[in-house]
């Protein structure tokens, strides 16, 4: 059975994770996407929900990773698991965003601050993880 401070864990890393999609999607680069208006959709109740359901399926996975390495090497220092936000940042989240501007008309200013973001996510979720597990 899994401990509290696991489901603890993914409410608080889901809630950060959507705080910080709203910071740099949508309020500090959110001028740029008027750069490009024909590449988005109407935002919506419905898409907001989604992204929360993706917010929340990454907290489960971010977790259950930290959870895991915790379970194996027992203790995870703050500077390893930034570290190792980093490499997943670097491997994952930077690559699919700079692929994805390759092919979408995105500003290349919107593409800075989903990069940005995505490496907050990473960094916060990390720490989050190792405080609360």
């Amino acid at each position: 059975m899994l401990p509290l401070n696991y489901f603890l864990s993914i409410i608080a890393i889901t809630l950060a994770v959507s705080a910080i999609q709203w910071l740099f999607t949508g309020f500090l680069f959110h001028k740029y996407q008027r750069a490009t208006p024909l590449t988005w959709k109407k935002e919506s109740i419905s898409s907001y929900g989604a992204s929360m359901v993706l917010n929340f399926l990454f907290s489960v996975f971010f977790t259950t990773l930290i959870y895991l390495w915790k379970t194996r090497y027992g203790t995870v220092s703050t500077g390893q698991g930034i570290g190792f936000s980093f490499i997943c940042w670097i491997t994952f989240s930077l690559t699919a965003e700079l692929g994805s501007a390759i092919y979408v008309n995105y500003s290349p200013l919107f593409v800075l601050g989903k990069c940005l973001s995505s490496l907050f996510e990473y960094m916060v979720a990390s720490v989050l993880a190792i405080l609360i597990l």
